[in-house]
């Protein structure tokens, strides 16, 4: 089994490559979130390609389960009693089942999304 080389720049974890990205999704569960600009029109910011930016608690769910390595900065991540407050409640959700995204947008911290990409 091919562990997936992730970088880890400025306290992120990156995906750069789009076979990774589909395994994430497929195998692991794992959504991120793309913020690269598209190849083909740059300037426009209503679709966005890769890198895909893992959130936090996705980067290290992935390393507790050795599904990952990092190549790059260190990756500390949970740090606080919050972070590990958080964790906990990400792996317990992601234990489920549920596909789990930023809910930032919405006002809370977590999507949930059942089904999602079977």
């Amino acid at each position: 089994m091919n562990t997936p080389r992730l970088c880890c720049a400025n306290g992120q974890v990156l995906v750069d490559d789009a076979d990774t990205v589909l395994k994430l999704r497929t195998e692991h569960r794992i959504v991120g979130t793309l913020e690269g600009s598209h190849p083909n029109n740059p300037l426009q910011n209503n679709y966005f390609g890769l890198p895909l930016i893992l959130l936090p608690e996705e980067a290290a769910l992935l390393l507790e389960q050795h599904a990952i390595t990092l190549d790059g900065d260190a990756f500390a991540w949970p740090e606080t009693e919050q972070d590990r407050v958080r964790f906990g409640l990400f792996k317990d959700l992601h234990g489920r089942g549920y596909f789990i995204t930023r809910g930032i947008k919405y006002g809370g911290d977590y999507l949930l999304y059942p089904g999602l990409y079977e």
